[in-house]
């Protein structure tokens, strides 16, 4: 949009269409209708393209209490009597798409409700739209006291009518109604919520003039989501309904002193109920509603801007063709996000091709087969390169298997006996007696040895089982799972493979707890050639050594006076240990039996949990993919089995369908930001001439990039219009340079131009539409 260079006093004025019904009072200039046309043309196609992506577009909310004139301001904007009245009139969301046709062409409209998208209706008359809202409003409600969060989404052409859309919410509701179900209170204010919270959502609050501001909740609800106020915009109704006296606070309201909005107020004032029934156009409401502020004792001296729906419509035809200018790359990017999603999810379901013939199914299934055998050998080695397991990390069978091997190592070391506990020492000493045969004295039984071994190796038969039965489990379940994901479109074949699975399973946990007995039978006869354990019993029987040194230390009086007593005491204490630990005994054996027994244990146990893990992944995981691949082949000459295994799940093939539909309206969105990304891609030098005021230019400016961005404009007092937005700059627009001086930094911009008063010359960079 190009502007030339003005002054403040001859500003640029962009008006639009009164949307009255009748003859234009006003109408947006040809130039700016052109510019600003594709930008509204492609929000509304993005919210039909992307309508079930999860993706927020920029959308003007209409929100206010209950019988607030929210309906009204719709009416006025569309020249569409909506349903009035107190209560919840308004009982679901109303998008109204309105766009501006050529001059004598007919007034058309197209509605339908958001959960039939299919099922349209049409009205060629203001009249005939009314009564399909209500019927369409009564379909999606049980009640009149009830509501519904689905939308009714209604298509608007008339060359009446600004090239505008909003989106009409249920009122606040306070309290609930006889024969209203209470709940409904919150369900409305959920619903307002969700759209407030949309920070893509330009937020119109509708305000009753004849209302304290203090107590109006929904500009308190659109600060906490808003609290910048880049967002939000302010519309004063029933003014003829102010109470005398009140006029002086509308005022500071309406001129952004009271309560006041980055964006401020318009005031309206929309047919009544009354002037309804006379039969008043909207023409004449137009006419009206410039008489009543023009001649309005306390509203004739303000700025015009301030009133009427044409400059309503004027307002929120700039704020929303900027912020969707301000949101398209993100918008991009939220769409690229989902057509990757879908594309992904779509591929998973096309993965193989179609077998008509049974030369073509005996082909599928050895494809399918040989990439559900790759895949299984991947998962048992370890190697997640695969998308498939990388996408699904449950599929990562060795790393969860490796889970099970650490569980199945605790479970080994918690059967282990307390081997330098006093009272364990005393038991093997009485067992060791109760198993003596023709040993001399001095001497231990080897028997002993191997029976005690024996007792403790058997300790490992649950944990190992255990194992076994989890591994098999992990094994069944990553098998099954991978065809989820692989053949996700056959649910016979999946079925047949699954039972396949199921028994090739079976057979390798049987193999693998006959290993697992073996290895048992073989720990419970005793042998090693490592040195490990000859070590280990060196160092068990020197660490008791020091034990009793340290211990023979500790034993000596502190009050000795010399060093002979102090050693004839600590000698004494090791006299005694050794006789005790090395003398011929039942306790000096089992002492050193404990030893014997503890290194051998250690050597076996890890010897034990290496072999288990081994034959476990040998046995169960290592056999699957070659088991699995046997006995797939078998059904290869099966023409019957084969024909009921490629038959694709019905609900599957809806579900492609819906993703194909949903993939090529995602990459129509994603064409048309692009499009108007190309053309929008320059930008253009516009240079105004602004006058300050006691406030300064009245610009609210942010830093972007290190550049100085109009966000939005000051309120100013008194009702004074407001400097920059008088000389023609508008918000988006980036500040390059001062009186044909280039501005650096952004601190450096506010610096200089807090140091600038009179007329400055502004040169803005603005995008081209």
């Amino acid at each position: 949009m190009s502007l030339e260079e003005k002054s403040a006093g001859g500003a640029a004025s962009v008006e639009a269409d009164d949307g009255g019904g009748g003859e234009e009072s006003s109408a947006i200039a040809a130039g700016i209708r052109r510019d600003v046309k594709p930008w509204l043309n492609l929000v509304d196609d993005l919210s039909n393209l992307t309508r079930d992506a999860e993706i927020s577009v920029p959308q003007i909310c209409v929100m206010g209490d209950q019988s607030s004139g929210k309906s009204s301001v719709l009416e006025a904007l569309a020249g569409v009597p909506f349903p009035r009245g107190s209560g919840l009139v308004t009982r679901c969301p109303i998008r109204l798409s309105m766009k501006r046709s050529a001059t004598g062409s007919r007034w058309s409209a197209v509605a339908h409700a958001s959960n039939e998208p299919s099922k349209s209706h049409s009205a060629s008359t203001p009249g005939q739209l009314t009564k399909l809202l209500e019927r369409l409003t009564d379909g999606l409600t049980s009640t009149s006291s009830n509501f519904s969060t689905e939308t009714i989404n209604v298509r608007l052409s008339s060359p009446d009518v600004p090239d505008l859309t909003v989106v009409d919410l249920p009122g606040i509701i306070r309290t609930s109604t006889a024969g209203q179900d209470p709940a409904v209170i919150a369900q409305v204010n959920n619903l307002i919520e969700s759209f407030l919270e949309q920070a893509r959502t330009i937020i119109l609050c509708v305000i009753p003039a004849n209302q304290d501001i203090a107590t109006v909740d929904i500009l308190e609800r659109a600060q906490k989501v808003d609290p910048r106020g880049e967002r939000t915009i302010g519309v004063l109704t029933k003014p003829d309904l102010i109470g005398p006296g009140n006029e002086d606070e509308v005022l500071a309201v309406l001129h952004n002193v009271r309560k006041p909005l980055q964006l401020g107020y318009v005031m309206v004032k929309n047919r009544s109920q009354a002037q309804l029934k006379a039969g008043l156009t909207g023409t004449e409401a137009r006419e009206a509603e410039e008489a009543f502020f023009r001649q309005h004792s306390h509203f004739k001296g303000c700025d015009p801007k301030l009133f009427g729906v044409a400059n309503l419509t004027t307002r929120l035809t700039q704020l929303l063709v900027t912020r969707i200018q301000h949101e398209l790359v993100p918008m991009k990017a939220d769409v690229e996000t989902a057509l990757a999603s879908v594309r992904t999810e779509l591929k998973g379901l096309s993965s193989y091709g179609n077998a008509s013939t049974p030369g073509d199914r005996q082909k599928l299934l050895v494809t399918v087969t040989q990439e559900y055998v790759r895949h299984l050998n991947s998962v048992v080695q370890g190697e997640y390169r695969d998308r498939v397991i990388v996408v699904h990390p449950q599929l990562r069978l060795y790393t969860r298997a490796l889970g099970v091997f650490d569980a199945l190592k605790g479970k080994v070391e918690m059967t282990a006996p307390r081997f330098n506990d006093e009272d364990f020492v005393e038991q093997l000493a009485s067992q060791m007696d109760a198993l003596r045969g023709r040993e001399l004295p001095g001497f231990m039984s080897a028997q002993s040895f191997y029976m005690f071994m024996a007792q403790y190796v058997e300790a490992w038969r649950d944990p190992a089982r255990v194992a076994a039965t989890e591994v098999r489990s992990l094994s069944l379940e990553v098998a099954t799972k991978l065809l989820d994901v692989l053949v996700v479109q056959y649910p016979a074949l999946r079925e047949a493979v699954r039972s396949v699975a199921g028994v090739v399973m079976e057979t390798a946990y049987e193999s693998a707890l006959e290993e697992v007995d073996d290895l048992l039978a073989k720990e419970k006869d005793p042998f090693t050639i490592n040195d490990f354990l000859e070590q280990h019993i060196n160092k068990l029987r020197y660490d008791r050594f020091e034990q009793a040194v340290q211990q023979s230390f500790e034993a000596v009086k502190p009050n000795h006076e010399s060093w002979i007593g102090a050693k004839e005491e600590a000698g004494s204490f090791l006299r005694q240990w050794y006789r005790t630990t090395h003398g011929v005994n039942s306790f000096s054996n089992a002492e050193d039996m404990s030893a014997i027994l503890e290194a051998y244990w250690l050597l076996a146990a890890k010897r034990f949990v290496d072999n288990v893990c081994m034959a476990l992944d040998k046995k169960i995981m290592g056999a699957v993919a070659h088991k699995m691949q046997e006995e797939c082949y078998k059904f290869v000459h099966d023409d019957a089995k084969l024909g009921r295994f490629f038959e694709e799940d019905a609900k599957l093939v809806l579900r492609k369908e819906e993703l194909m539909e949903k993939r090529d309206r995602l990459s129509k969105a994603n064409a048309a930001m692009a499009n108007i990304q190309v053309r929008k891609s320059s930008t253009q030098q516009v240079r105004v001439t602004v006058t300050a005021g006691p406030m300064g230019l009245g610009l609210s400016l942010a830093e972007e990039g290190s550049r100085c961005v109009v966000k939005g404009f000051r309120p100013m007092p008194d009702g004074q219009p407001n400097p920059g937005q008088e000389a023609g700059v508008q918000l988006g627009d980036t500040l390059e340079q001062l009186d044909g001086v280039h501005l650096g930094s952004f601190q450096d911009a506010i610096e200089r131009l807090k140091q600038r008063r009179g007329t400055v010359v502004l040169t803005l960079l603005r995008q081209k539409a």
